[in-house]
């Protein structure tokens, strides 16, 4: 061989052992780097304003710690019974903006190792209809001692479903309360009194007076109280952010 050929030789060597070096190296370096990283899914990966999907990830079981964070709040994923996912429930809210939103995923073990991952939801127009009542002008025009009140039944209901219980209290599917008809569907938008107002956040069941009222599924008691807007109320904590609500109830027995 010549000098020449030789060196073009020993440049092409360097070359490709210097890209070996590297490919090793990286071979190496991904399953470090895959096992840090989570790959969530959101079943279904698009849904309505107002719809609820899973947000699940496998990963290891010995993790101190599994939380999924959407427009900024943060809700706990459970290991489920297979122990093969940590999962949760993600409410979208009536008022979402259609738009589609990144969905993170962090986890950490015991010994403080983190573990992240990304996925996406699209949220797409609902179709709501109207509902157009007249009520005492006492209902909707409030005088400045029943606004006071309305005001501060409103900001503590607002700061309950700001905590989100770690623990998931419930267990399988969620029940009807109550055997009826629905008299006011979920999302109906209301115009009172020619005003419009907030969207029907709730599912109206119309039953016979004095009827017993079923908790949906097991949780904690965390309200009890007469409301201005709701009457008699009831509301259980199910764990991971999941509330229920039971209102103009004709009798408290809990």
């Amino acid at each position: 061989m010549r000098a020449a050929e030789y060196g073009i030789f020993k440049s092409m060597m360097n070359r490709l052992i210097l890209f070996l070096a590297i490919l090793l190296f990286l071979l190496a370096a991904t399953p470090a780097f895959a096992e840090n990283t989570l790959r969530p899914e959101i079943l279904p990966r698009v849904v309505k304003q107002g719809e609820v999907c899973l947000m699940r990830t496998a990963g290891p079981k010995n993790l101190k710690s599994m939380e999924g964070e959407f427009q900024g709040k943060r809700i706990p994923l459970i290991l489920n019974s297979s122990g093969k996912f940590y999962e949760a429930l993600l409410g979208v809210d009536l008022d979402t903006k259609l738009a589609k939103y990144q969905i993170k995923v962090r986890g950490q073990d015991k010994g403080g190792k983190g573990f992240f991952g990304v996925s996406s939801l699209e949220v797409k127009k609902a179709s709501f209809k109207t509902q157009t009542l007249s009520l005492p002008s006492s209902m909707v025009d409030l005088d400045p001692k029943t606004l006071e009140r309305v005001n501060g039944e409103t900001k503590r209901l607002e700061d309950l479903f700001q905590r989100v219980r770690k623990e998931k209290l419930w267990k399988g599917r969620f029940l009807q309360p109550v055997q009826g008809e629905i008299s006011t569907p979920f999302g109906i938008r209301r115009v009172i009194n020619r005003q419009n107002k907030s969207p029907h956040s709730g599912v109206d069941l119309r039953a016979e007076e004095g009827a017993p009222v079923l908790a949906s599924n097991a949780g904690s008691v965390v309200i009890v109280d007469d409301l201005f807007f709701s009457g008699k109320s009831v509301i259980l904590d199910h764990g991971q952010g999941i509330y229920s609500m039971y209102f103009h109830l004709s009798e408290i027995l809990v």
